[in-house]
């Protein structure tokens, strides 16, 4: 069995520790916003709930129960108004710890508080692993809950059999709730790198690894647009005599020739925009002068006929017309399309200019 390189460890083990990178957080900020809100009026409606329900002989400290509950409001309304995932991180703590100081206060106000303290912390561990993105700011939090509801009662029964259930309870509770949080972030992260693939699916060609037709589209207008641009050229490229080359070699040789000459445009091309446009024609925007895009496409068609002379002859045929802002971009293309027919016409492996 194959074991996963120390970098794939570190890709996984960092965000699950940390809680990923500003765009990990950026990503994981909508879904931790709605389940930290969920959780939070649950909470305030849980301690509100308890504080109302109490028996009559048992009054709690009114000022520790007020500051608890304002805590509460005060975190729910900054975590509603944030925009940044370490906001919603601090608040959620806030959040958490407020409400296991409450909670505390009202066991506090009864007998055997040990006893009722202890499945209140146990609930509230395993209840904010989905809220937390991050093993330590869990971990963090998980400390602070169980100072907040422990510290002055453990151990109730020091020397005695029992006096182990308590830490026993805790240790586990905790190994189950960091099993839960690292469960909730490993489908984020899941979830985020499938994100982050079918975004480059959608925008690039799955063969050549050249921006694909809708990538190369959008750039091409947003360029076209350009109020103050410098003036620019589409060329369009088309490989002469592909169909032979698939008839008589198979589409494996087929697309070998593809990729090889999407290597060569993107090399040649470096600083300028270029894509697949389909099957076998490609598309180059230039930025910079007549004189320079007629260099540029002299330099193409020689160094695709050149890159495939071991093995076989492979050229290609290049239309160029200049992008005219005054009208749309679907001018330049067909101006640029009848230029690529032209150099067809006049015997291929050449370029023709609109």
């Amino acid at each position: 069995m194959r074991l996963p390189s120390i970098n794939t460890l570190r890709r996984v083990a960092v965000p699950l520790a940390f809680g990923g990178n500003s765009e990990q957080q950026h990503t994981y900020f909508a879904e931790l916003h709605r389940v930290g809100m969920v959780t939070q009026l649950l909470g305030i409606i849980a301690y509100s709930l308890t504080w109302l329900m109490m028996p009559e002989p048992y009054h709690p400290n009114q000022t520790h129960a007020v500051l608890a509950l304002l805590g509460m409001l005060t975190s729910l309304i900054v975590r509603y108004r944030c925009t940044t995932l370490p906001v919603l991180t601090i608040t959620g703590a806030c959040a958490v710890l407020t409400l296991t100081f409450g909670l505390r206060t009202m066991a506090d106000a009864v007998h055997h508080a040990s006893f009722w303290v202890l499945p209140v912390g146990v609930f509230m561990t395993l209840a904010i692993a989905s809220i937390f993105n991050g093993g330590l700011s869990y971990l963090a939090v998980v400390a602070g809950v169980w100072w907040n509801v422990g510290h002055g009662l453990y151990p109730v029964n020091a020397g005695l059999p029992d006096e182990s259930w308590a830490p026993l309870m805790i240790a586990v509770s905790v190994l189950f709730g960091l099993a839960l949080n690292v469960s909730f972030s490993l489908l984020r992260l899941r979830n985020y790198h499938s994100k982050v693939e079918l975004t480059r699916l959608a925008f690039q060609d799955g063969l050549t690894g050249l921006n694909n037709r809708r990538m190369f589209t959008q750039r091409a207008q947003q360029m076209h647009g350009a109020p103050h641009g410098g003036m620019l050229y589409f060329l369009m490229i088309d490989i002469d005599d592909f169909k032979v080359i698939n008839d008589q070699q198979g589409h494996d040789a087929g697309d070998e020739v593809l990729v090889r000459t999407a290597a060569i445009i993107a090399d040649k091309a470096q600083g300028h925009l270029c894509g697949r446009l389909g099957g076998e024609e490609f598309g180059v925007v230039y930025a910079g002068d007549r004189e320079a895009v007629r260099a540029f496409a002299g330099t193409l068609v020689e160094a695709v006929s050149q890159g495939f002379l071991a093995a076989q002859f492979v050229s290609i045929s290049v239309g160029v017309a200049e992008l005219d802002r005054g009208k749309d971009l679907g001018h330049s293309y067909r101006l640029a399309d009848e230029a690529l027919y032209l150099a067809k016409r006049q015997g291929k492996n050449r370029y023709v200019i609109a």
